[in-house]
């Protein structure tokens, strides 16, 4: 890729198939053009690979369904007082636990978690 500034100081690319093509193109530039500096990059596909990721949520819409608390039978009696009051709750779990686990690098390096992303220190 040759990327150069123009006479009137806009910014250009041109993308070349080879370094060949590159360095006839820098040479218009210059010779007919009147573009007095460009430069000339290479630029190599890098081998990546896509995977799969999948996150599951928990809908939140709809309650999950609770079975009445039954009392006890060693439960003492309710007192007259205590009737008056609002009936306690029973708490309800609202979702499952979550076990959380450190992933692995994908190169298969043992460096683990602790360099982070990209496994920079």
């Amino acid at each position: 890729m040759v990327m150069f500034r123009s006479a009137e100081g806009k910014p250009g690319y041109h993308q070349t198939e080879s370094l060949d093509e590159a360095i006839g193109f820098v040479e218009h530039l210059r010779n007919q053009e009147q573009v007095p500096e460009a430069r000339i990059f290479r630029m190599e596909e890098i081998p990546i690979e896509v995977k799969t990721y999948y996150k599951v949520e928990v809908s939140r819409s709809q309650a999950p369904a609770v079975a009445p608390a039954k009392a006890s039978p060693a439960a003492p009696a309710t007192t007259s007082a205590s009737a008056a009051s609002p009936p306690e709750k029973a708490a309800v779990p609202t979702e499952e636990p979550v076990v959380i686990e450190p992933m692995m690098p994908a190169n298969g390096g043992g460096a683990g978690p602790r360099f982070g992303r990209f496994n920079r220190s």
